[in-house]
């Protein structure tokens, strides 16, 4: 599949390739799986026309490791010596000429062998002066974290650049799917509310062809089991032995257990003594969000960011025994039946997201989240502090909707809310059964959107 934007990734990476020349430098990327962190590295490094080398870290022996790694320095350079460890391979990059080398997957040395890691601190230790770029990218936030970011990680404080590859935004994801053959926009929209910003989901319409979402789902599901397995990988490696507690938080966080409360029930813990974990979810995973009132307020509530991995939990994991026994009848029932009200409560996240990406073209401000109270619940406050505006907004997924109605009652709400700037109202769905100048249908929230010009990926081709 082509390749989309991360203009300011390749950007970073090429001015660390140009130090690089005076001096050894590490680059960190990490970022969850598929986000596209291996197919960045090697655009940029072709683009530059690098001599590099890929060390990929397949979980297997260290041996077995080596005797890869020997292959590729092989493949790329004619020659490659037998090594008998780490360290005897990190002696013989030092002598080799190469402009960059590249650990792919990294995490994994915590499965295959730890004291890697302090290999190549010593190595990255004693060749300050080794004019290389070392990349080192890897898939799990929490394993990078223990080998980086800790005070006393192994590799803490050896990275020139730390960089958390996220995943590509609405108006990058609308264009590939533009060139991908979806054209029509609530199909682009349900398909950016269920895989997110991440392009290797894209690549089941290159395999299937273009078609509807759903119809989309029913044909992976059936035909290709990584969107079957997909959740329980993202996380089985990340939460070790604590797998089956966060595995569970997630599970009812995703099904509308949003409250510390509901969520401890959902799962058979104490509120006290599940906070841990979901600290541990929004803060060092980075799989969780805590919502709170845009305008302050104490109850808060959880969401899970990943937009797939809040799609897996709902609609797939609950079918999946039947799945992996190829009954595929109940997945397709209750996507057929469930999948619109599912829609309907993600819809909010993928119109906050939209508006982002039209921060200044059709609003401005420099906050946007959900607004509650004790007798009310609005989906959106956009706030501009500087100007003292704040826009209320809707999202319905929902057609045929009567926008003066429904505006009327978005004011009655925002009446509970303790503003005292100017307020304006905005009202997102499908389409409307009578004209509303404060109604915007999907149609042309996409439309608006799509005409801001996407910058191409930039790529230095001289250095």
């Amino acid at each position: 599949m082509k390749f989309y934007n991360r203009r300011d990734e390749i950007e970073a990476l090429r001015k660390a390739l140009t130090l690089s020349r005076s001096g050894l430098v590490l680059v960190t990327i990490t970022g969850r799986r598929r986000v596209g962190k291996t197919r960045l590295v090697r655009e940029f490094l072709s683009s530059v026309d690098a001599k590099y080398l890929n060390f990929f870290f397949s979980v297997k022996s260290e041996r077995l490791l080596l005797d890869d790694f020997s292959r590729e320095i092989e493949l790329k350079l004619g020659y490659s010596p037998r090594f008998k460890d780490f360290q005897d391979f990190l002696r013989y990059v030092e002598r080799i000429d190469v402009d960059a080398v590249f650990f792919d997957e990294f995490q994994n040395v915590l499965r295959i062998n730890p004291s890697i890691a302090f290999d190549l601190q010593a190595f990255i230790d004693r060749n300050r002066e080794l004019p290389l770029l070392v990349i080192v990218s890897g898939s799990y936030l929490g394993m990078m974290k223990k080998l980086f970011a800790q005070r006393k990680a192994p590799l803490y404080g050896r990275s020139t650049l730390f960089m958390e590859l996220n995943p590509l935004r609405p108006k990058c994801v609308f264009q590939m799917l533009s060139d991908l053959g979806v054209n029509d926009p609530e199909e682009k929209v349900l398909f950016y509310g269920i895989f997110g910003g991440v392009p290797k989901y894209y690549e089941l319409i290159e395999l299937f062809g273009p078609k509807s979402s759903l119809e989309l789902l029913k044909d992976a599901v059936r035909y290709s089991s990584f969107i079957t397995s997909e959740g329980e990988g993202l996380l089985l490696d990340e939460f070790g032995k604590a797998y089956r507690t966060y595995y569970s938080i997630l599970k009812a966080i995703s099904l509308g257990k949003n409250r510390m409360v509901e969520i401890a029930n959902a799962v058979g813990m104490k509120p006290g003594s599940i906070s841990k974990y979901l600290e541990a979810l929004e803060n060092y995973y980075g799989l969780v969000s805590r919502e709170g009132p845009v305008f302050g307020g104490r109850r808060s509530k959880y969401v899970v960011r990943d937009y797939f991995l809040n799609f897996w939990f709902s609609m797939i994991e609950p079918w999946k025994s039947a799945i992996d026994s190829s009954d595929y009848g109940p997945f397709f029932r209750a996507l057929e039946a469930d999948f619109s009200n599912y829609f309907g409560r993600v819809f909010e996240r993928v119109v906050a997201d939209i508006l982002r990406d039209l921060n200044g073209k059709l609003l401005t401000f420099n906050l946007i989240g959900p607004q509650w109270g004790r007798n009310y619940e609005i989906d959106l406050v956009a706030v501009n502090t500087r100007e003292r505006e704040a826009t209320f907004i809707e999202a319905k997924w929902k057609k045929n909707v009567d926008g003066p109605r429904e505006i009327g009652r978005l004011m009655a709400k925002a009446h509970n809310v303790p503003w005292d700037g100017e307020r304006k109202y905005l009202l997102v769905a499908k389409s409307f059964k009578r004209d509303c100048p404060d109604c915007l249908s999907v149609d042309e929230l996409v439309s608006l959107l799509e005409k801001l010009k996407y910058p191409s990926p930039h790529i230095q081709t001289e250095i």
